[in-house]
């Protein structure tokens, strides 16, 4: 008889240890792209405590993290630097190690943001819908539990095939909006971008820098939420 209470007894602590184990160690990732807009000279900057904040690693360290950074150039498509940290459980995992591949992960991420401080900025052209269509469809496919694009732009398209500093095409985003969309479906179609966060993040030197921003960015509000992703537009990140 006392074997089986002992036996009872270790079943429902193995149990309990089992349950806190699975319970404990609930674990996301967030996963944050940023394209830069190098095309202009009097453009907001990503700064790397304002990057990190959004990771929240300094309270839940348990949890992952993906870095992503492009610039948004005078061609579609431009080098993409990489920086990541893996979700750990906390219960087979060594705190202080982890406090370390945290550390790493942040010096990383603050050394991209630095040299990206020497890139040459200033293009007579511009090509922002393609850079962020193709991350948002790259961000589409990721299993990331939160996924986060930060865009630092004016958005102002500036090809051969479409520019938006044609006083006629600008009234067309206004006016007759699928007309534009429609071209950019033909460079790059969107898919669902339910779950998504796009912080477009810019801040006019003027009224009329202002007034064209309004038309361009709500333009790319509304194009976007028609796709599922919840957007945010300001002058500074936080």
């Amino acid at each position: 008889m006392k074997l089986i209470i002992i036996s009872i007894l270790l079943a429902l602590m193995g149990g309990t240890a089992f349950v806190v184990f699975k319970t404990g160690n609930k674990t996301t990732v967030t996963e944050i792209s940023i394209l830069r807009d190098i095309t202009e000279t009097h453009l907001a900057q990503p700064l790397p405590e304002e990057i990190m904040s959004l990771f929240d690693l300094n309270i839940h360290k348990w949890n992952g993290g993906i870095f992503r950074f492009a610039n948004i150039s005078d061609v579609s498509y431009t080098n993409t630097k990489y920086a990541a940290v893996t979700s750990a459980n906390e219960w087979l995992s060594n705190q202080y190690d982890r406090e370390k591949e945290i550390k790493v992960f942040r010096d990383k991420v603050e050394e991209i943001i630095a040299d990206a401080k020497n890139d040459s900025i200033g293009k007579p052209h511009s090509s922002v819908y393609i850079p962020i269509a193709d991350e948002l469809n790259r961000l589409n496919k990721s299993h990331s539990q939160r996924r986060v694009l930060l865009i630092y732009s004016d958005l102002m398209e500036n090809e051969t095939t479409l520019s938006f500093y044609n006083g006629r095409v600008l009234e067309l985003l206004k006016s007759n909006p699928d007309s534009a969309i429609k071209v950019f479906n033909k460079l790059s179609s969107l898919g669902n971008l339910s779950g998504i966060e796009v912080h477009i993040i810019y801040q006019p030197t003027n009224t009329e820098t202002d007034r064209i921003f309004q038309i361009v960015s709500e333009f790319y509000r509304k194009y976007l939420e028609s796709k599922g992703a919840k957007v945010d537009i300001s002058a500074n990140l936080i």
